[in-house]
């Protein structure tokens, strides 16, 4: 056995009755009215031996009507998008100049940071080198000659 649901309040639900009368069948009912009248309307024009370019050129202009609307709508947004880039780029500049000096002092930070790093191993091997160059210098030296391969002829 199903619960039955608590009783409405009888006001409100008037309320809300007339309203949904008032803002959806009533524009629902204009809006087929209107769409009725306009194809009795077309229908009456080319039955009577009237020019049907008239109820072409008015049928164009009712298909052409929104879609202007809507362009306009999306103009209002792109012009209101260049405003806004228009304001934004006298406001930024100044602030992103500031902040690309603080990423220039954390990158100078950090160059010090890694230098101080590594400053030991070169340090240790820089004077490995001086001692091998100062090694290779005060010891005789071992002429080497190089004797080409016999199959092969160097030009």
């Amino acid at each position: 056995m199903q619960e039955q649901p608590p009783p409405r309040n009888p006001v409100t639900k008037h309320v809300h009755r007339k309203e949904i009368f008032w803002q959806i069948a009533f524009p629902l009912i204009l809006g087929v009215i209107a769409i009725i009248g306009l194809a009795v309307w077309v229908v009456w024009i080319a039955s009577g031996g009237g020019d049907v370019s008239q109820a072409a050129d008015a049928s164009l202009i009712f298909l052409i009507i929104p879609t202007m609307l809507m362009a306009f709508i999306l103009l209002a947004v792109l012009a209101g998008f260049i405003y806004g880039m228009a304001r934004f780029l006298r406001f930024l500049p100044p602030k992103f100049y500031l902040l690309q000096g603080i990423f220039y002092r954390i990158q100078a930070g950090v160059q010090r940071a890694a230098d101080k790093a590594v400053e030991p191993s070169l340090r240790m091997k820089s004077a490995r080198a001086g001692w091998q160059t100062i090694k290779n210098k005060l010891s005789p030296r071992k002429t080497r000659i190089d004797i080409p391969d016999k199959g092969s002829q160097e030009l």
